[in-house]
Formats: structure tokens, sequence, C-alpha cells
């Protein structure tokens, strides 16, 4: 019993921050020859104060499968984000609390406005070189929030995102299909909803065993472990809890690799994919 969403590809090979990169110029992970570097988002906040921030943690993931899979289904870059913080949060199936929607409305503004960039290595027998692509997941934001949340009433104004077109045609052309269902389950870590991701992804087209050195994982996922040894041991443990829920997921651990074997993919292709109502559903 799935609920099929979507993710975009590029996040299924490199990673946010899991935790608060703090005030460093750039935050950079690495997949093979493909580098994801991150310029913090300025943010204004409602004093009038201007912060550099990262997004980090397990919001922004959330927040991205839910555009990813809204943008898909909708075959618009323009996603309705709801009228209030509330029913927002009920959107990504976690609890209101001023808290909760304090921390959303920062990771939002961190994860709408961060700058990326993805840099490619590339060679052939008689020059080599480097592809860069230099993009922001949103065109633009517009973010309402009542100043008092009341359990059933919704704001005046919707908040909606426009992603940009770079994001929003990685979407439409390459998206990875994802258990919504399982991403909710494994949503006390942001390690295990990337680990969930990347597996299901590998094994859209994965053929035979792959071997993965601890150090290139550690350099995609865990930086912030500071030691590969430490990455390999949370790894391990968030490991199981993958296998939980996608028990398919054909994977061994040793001493120096992580070894995939090919296995059936989470989502079956023939999956349908829930349906979105429209405009003059949501309003009746």
């Amino acid at each position: 019993d799935q609920n099929v969403g979507f993710s975009a590809r590029l996040f299924a090979q490199v990673s946010l921050p899991q935790r608060n990169p703090g005030q460093i110029p750039y935050y950079e992970r690495k997949n093979g020859n493909v580098t994801l570097t991150m310029s913090p988002a300025l943010i204004t906040k409602r004093d009038g104060s201007r912060v550099r921030q990262y997004p980090y943690g397990i919001y922004p993931r959330l927040a991205l499968t839910y555009v990813a899979t809204e943008a898909f289904v909708t075959k618009s870059p323009t996603v309705d984000l709801g009228r209030s913080m509330r029913s927002f949060l009920a959107k990504l199936d976690v609890e209101y609390s001023g808290r909760n929607a304090n921390i959303v409305k920062d990771q939002l503004a961190a994860l709408f406005g961060a700058q990326l960039s993805v840099v490619g290595l590339a060679e052939n027998e008689s020059r080599h070189g480097t592809v860069s692509e230099f993009f922001q997941i949103a065109k633009s934001v517009s973010l309402w929030w009542a100043n008092r949340e009341v359990m059933g009433e919704e704001g005046l104004w919707a908040s909606e995102v426009t992603l940009s077109q770079e994001f929003f045609n990685s979407i439409a052309t390459s998206p990875v299909p994802v258990d919504l269902k399982a991403i909710r389950a494994l949503g006390g870590s942001s390690l295990r909803i990337d680990m969930y991701i990347w597996a299901t992804y590998r094994m859209y087209y994965l053929t035979r065993a792959t071997r993965i050195k601890w150090e290139d994982l550690s350099n995609q996922f865990g930086a912030q472990y500071g030691r590969v040894r430490a990455f390999k041991a949370a790894f391990i443990k968030e490991l199981q809890a993958v296998q939980i829920v996608y028990p398919a997921l054909n994977a061994e651990v040793t001493k120096d690799y992580l070894i995939l074997r090919a296995s059936l993919t989470h989502v079956r292709s023939n999956k349908p994919y829930r349906s979105v109502e429209s405009k003059a559903q949501q309003t009746k």
C-alpha cells in the first residue's frame, strides 16, 4: 500500500547538510566526478535583520519531496504551499507546534534562497575540463503565514513557490519515484531519508554487484561526521532501518566496502501515483 511521490535526481545523488554547517563560506558534497556546491541563502528576518543560513535537517528534505511530487504530477513549476503554516505542515505529515512552524519558516527560506552549482569532470584522449551548471531551486517564492495560527482557519493569501526552470526540468524529465509512506516512517533521521532515496534511485539502473568505498560514501553523505569510521557506524545502524521499509534492498556491509546488488525497485514502475486535487476542488 504505497503512496507514490517523487524526488529530484540531484538529491538522490548528493545530500543537503544533516546539521547546521555554521558560518562556512560554502557546503560541498561529492559523488564520483560530480560535485554539488551550495552557498547559503541571505534571509531577511521579521525585524529587518539579514543573516546567512543553510537548509539542513529533516524539514528541507520533506519539503523538497513535496514540491517535486506536486510539480511532477501537476506538470507545473508553480507549487501551492497552502494558506497557513498549519496546513503546510499537515502536507508534510509534521505535527503543528510553534517551534516546528518557526523552524520550517526559516528552513523554507534557506532552501529556496540557497545558490547551487553542480560541476562534473570530463575528459577524452585529447583534452579534459569541467562542465558546470549554476541554479537555484526556486525562481520566485511567496510565503504568507498568519501572525497567529487558529485551527480550522485559513489565511487570505496562499503561499506558493515557482521552481527555477532548471530544477523543474530535472523533475519533469527524470524524477526518482519514492514511497512517501516510507519517507515518513524514516523521518526521524536525515541520513535515513537520504539513504532510502539514494538506494531506490540506484536500483533503477544497477545491473551487477557494485562495491563502494566507505570514504566515497562519506564524501557523498556524511562529511559532518568528521571521521569516516564514525560515518560508517552511523550508516550501518541506519541501513537496518532502511531495509525494514525496503526489505528487497540487497546491501552487504564489509570492512572496506558497501556492496550493492541488483534489487527490485521499491516503487513498481507501473504503480499509479496519487492524484492532486484541482484548485476548484480545494475551494469547495
